[in-house]
């Protein structure tokens, strides 16, 4: 008997159960603590949706520290451009430990896994009325407006780790500057739904369980799970990493910019590289890739190659880089202001 499959390519129409936390009313310190640990704890698919409070901002992972403009920065687990992430936002995570659960093939580049995973977004919010729309690139758009910031990470397992942040009662903008990249239409201003974060939240919840023909469980945080949250260390704003390494200025990427932090060997070849900016990436490609460079000049032509290749790779998951030759000009750039 052929086993039957439903429209996910799942054979015997079984539901991923995915447990959803939600929270409401914490720092966004907190927030983002959880999403890391979720983000290591990749056994299962899990849903995370937090209302925070007060005022701070998100990071992206490569992102350098003052970025946003505000007071407070947290590192997310995701690359990606720096968002507003306190009270009047919405801020979600979903965790894809097996994508094929999901009906998420393999082999897919960051911008479609991102295209496929904003989907689940798309459809909670047009259940609570809201036209939004995904023109590509790491924002949802409704109404001329940027309403939600995407970005995407993986898991300690390898699953997919998806981000947005979502504008319910105020916008996610911060004072960092609009990218510019020759080509690319100017971003949309950005704005707000106008709901309330905990209809967002709903909204958000009930869009990826039809989207992904997931069963919720609902769960709240254990005390065991809130005392290892509080003991969970977040990313140091200063990237220890770089201490020691020079950069030659930025390269302007599709959804920002780009460095390279290097340091060289007596013979003038790279030493140690270490890649930053605003872009999406998946942690470890990108170190194995900064491994490779090792021992080669800036100028050597197989550079190209090996950033086209690291482009290229399904498991990069790189979203707003496209042209290996920026971070060839990145590389230049540093080595000469390293020697």
């Amino acid at each position: 008997m052929v086993p039957t499959r439903d429209a996910y390519g799942r054979s015997g129409h079984a539901r991923p159960r995915v447990r959803l936390t939600r929270l409401a009313g914490v720092s966004t310190r907190s927030a983002v603590e959880a999403a890391w640990r979720l983000a290591e704890s990749s056994a299962v698919g899990a849903l995370l949706a937090v209302a925070p409070a007060g005022e701070a901002a998100l990071l992206g992972a490569f992102q350098e520290p003052g970025r946003s403009g505000a007071r407070e920065e947290v590192r997310g687990p995701c690359g990606g451009r720096s968002a507003f992430a306190g009270e009047g936002v919405v801020l979600w995570w979903a965790l894809v430990a097996e994508p094929s659960e999901w009906g998420i093939e393999a082999g897919l580049s960051g911008p479609r896994c991102l295209n496929r995973l904003v989907r689940g977004a798309l459809a909670g919010l047009t259940q609570i009325g809201v036209r939004p729309s995904y023109p590509g690139r790491d924002f949802v758009a409704a109404a001329g407006r940027r309403v939600a910031q995407l970005s995407l990470g993986r898991g300690a397992g390898g699953g997919l780790l998806f981000q947005a942040v979502v504008a319910a009662t105020r916008p996610f903008a911060t004072a960092e500057p609009a990218p510019e990249y020759p080509g690319l239409p100017a971003l949309p201003p950005a704005g707000a739904l106008g709901i309330e974060p905990q209809a967002v939240c709903s909204a958000l919840s009930a869009g990826f369980a039809e989207q992904f023909a997931l069963e919720l469980a609902p769960a709240e945080p254990s005390a065991d799970e809130l005392r290892a949250l509080a003991a969970t260390p977040l990313p140091a704003l200063d990237d220890p990493e770089l201490a020691g390494l020079r950069a030659g200025g930025f390269v302007a990427t599709p959804i920002g910019r780009l460095a390279a932090h290097v340091a060289l060997r007596d013979d003038g070849s790279l030493d140690r590289v270490r890649l930053r900016g605003d872009w999406i990436a998946a942690r470890e490609p990108l170190r194995a890739l900064e491994r490779s460079l090792a021992g080669r000049r800036a100028d050597d032509p197989a550079l190209r190659e090996l950033c086209a290749r690291w482009l290229a790779a399904p498991e990069s998951g790189v979203v707003g880089l496209t042209d290996p030759g920026a971070l060839v000009e990145a590389l230049e750039r540093s080595a000469r202001a390293a020697r």
